[in-house]
């Protein structure tokens, strides 16, 4: 019988380090949320921003203090994600009334005051303080116009807070948790490099299954590579150590939904799975090694013709011209409005800054991300293995990478800029 990997427990010396930096990121998510918050005139932008932050902080949070700290306790990884969590609440309750007071005065008065005058907000006082203030005040719900609905009583506004607080900290649990589990090589301190590819489906699921858990990898060769698109089909993810003697298999069952993803034009497809994190042997895990020449991430593809490509070019370039006027433009407000400076960052500047950054930062991560693709010809189609930009498929090239991170770098100088001018 094959046997299911188990973490070995294990927690790197990196991830103090690793989680110290992740704690200080929480201040900073908290507050860019809390302003933007503040900024938004509409209760509903409010709940989306926050619901957002809370998905997003927590998946990556996971991501890079379980993987960059190699921890392999999920226990420990767990307890570490509720930590998180909590930090973030603790800032996003701290900030909330001094930005508040921020859009008041129309003044970044905090960076104006002392190290020590700064500090003070972070204290026990200043935490049950804002506590009092929204027990006492309440809510208040406005429209798309900021015009004020009604005022939710400040018990109510209590329990709401404590049953998103429960919530968001398990999720935060369940996302380090789910990263801890993944399989790590041990002889090499790495994590096992994924490969995700796709089969045709077994003509017998049950049997198939029953073979492959009592010890028969073999099964696994005997899938037949995907001929078509966008049809029922198995997903494998194969784990693989750098020096490519252990080998773990999960496997999915991929059922054709018959829905569309507006965005990107595929077709939505319900998993199932049916097996995780199962150990092969080596001559199977090398065989399936061969068939994963490109590592597509499922079967719903786009085809691509050469005059798409084009497209995706002149697209590249319209965006390279965009960005940097986007650039030049605040850089001459900031110079130009003078003693306006403050009202303009909290009219939308802020709001222009935050979104410069967080729109090339998910550029950039998505020019890493490997889809497969079909490119098409007159004559024939193609598989492809290339990644995702802009809703275009074609290979990024390293400038343009470069560019995102220029353009991320930008931003955050543009908010320093603003500070000192100030």
């Amino acid at each position: 019988m094959n046997h299911v990997y188990k973490p070995s427990g294990k927690i790197s010396f990196l991830f103090l380090p690793v989680f110290l930096i992740i704690l200080f990121i929480m201040a900073i998510c908290a507050f860019v949320c809390v302003f933007l918050i503040h900024f938004s005139p509409y209760s509903l932008f409010d709940a989306i921003i926050f619901i957002f932050a809370i998905i997003k902080i927590a998946e990556y949070s996971a991501l890079c203090c379980v993987r960059a700290g190699k921890v392999r306790n999920p226990v420990f990884s767990a307890v570490s994600g509720i930590i998180t969590g909590l930090s973030y609440w603790y800032f996003f309750i701290i900030f909330y009334l001094p930005i508040k007071n921020m859009f008041v005065m129309k003044s970044f008065y905090l960076f104006n005051e002392s190290p020590s005058g700064i500090l003070q907000i972070f204290g026990f006082k200043e935490l049950t303080n804002a506590f009092s203030v929204l027990k006492t005040n309440g809510a208040l719900v406005t429209g798309k116009r900021g015009e004020s609905f009604f005022t939710v009583p400040g018990n109510i506004c209590i329990i709401i807070f404590i049953i998103s607080c429960i919530a968001s900290l398990i999720f935060f649990a369940l996302e380090f948790y789910k990263y801890s589990r993944n399989p790590f090589c041990e002889t090499s301190g790495k994590w096992m490099k994924k490969i995700v590819f796709t089969s045709s489906v077994p003509e017998d699921d049950e049997s198939f299954i029953t073979k492959l858990l009592l010890g028969d990898c073999k099964v696994l060769t005997y899938l037949e590579p995907l001929y078509e698109l966008n049809v029922d089909h198995c997903k494998i993810s194969l784990y693989t150590s750098g020096l490519n003697d252990k080998f773990f298999v999960s496997l999915s069952y991929m059922e054709n939904s018959g829905k569309l993803d507006t965005k990107s034009g595929k077709t939505k497809f319900n998993e199932n799975e049916l097996v995780e994190y199962l150990e092969i042997d080596n001559d199977t895990g090398r065989s399936l090694l061969t068939r994963s020449q490109y590592g597509p991430e499922d079967a719903s593809v786009i085809v691509v013709t050469d005059q798409s490509k084009r497209k995706a070019t002149r697209w590249i370039f319209f965006n390279f011209i965009i960005g940097i006027l986007a650039i030049l433009l605040c850089v001459f407000a900031i110079f130009k409005l003078g003693d306006g400076l403050q009202e303009f960052l909290f009219k939308g500047g802020f709001f222009y800054i935050v979104l410069i950054f967080f729109v090339n930062a998910a550029r950039f991560i998505r020019t890493m991300q490997k889809e497969m693709v079909i490119t098409s010809t007159e004559d024939k189609y193609e598989y492809e293995g290339t990644k995702k930009f802009l809703s275009k498929e074609a290979e990024p090239p390293a400038v343009l990478r470069l560019f995102y991170l220029f353009m991320m770098a930008s931003a955050i100088g543009l908010f320093i800029l603003c500070i000192i001018k100030m």
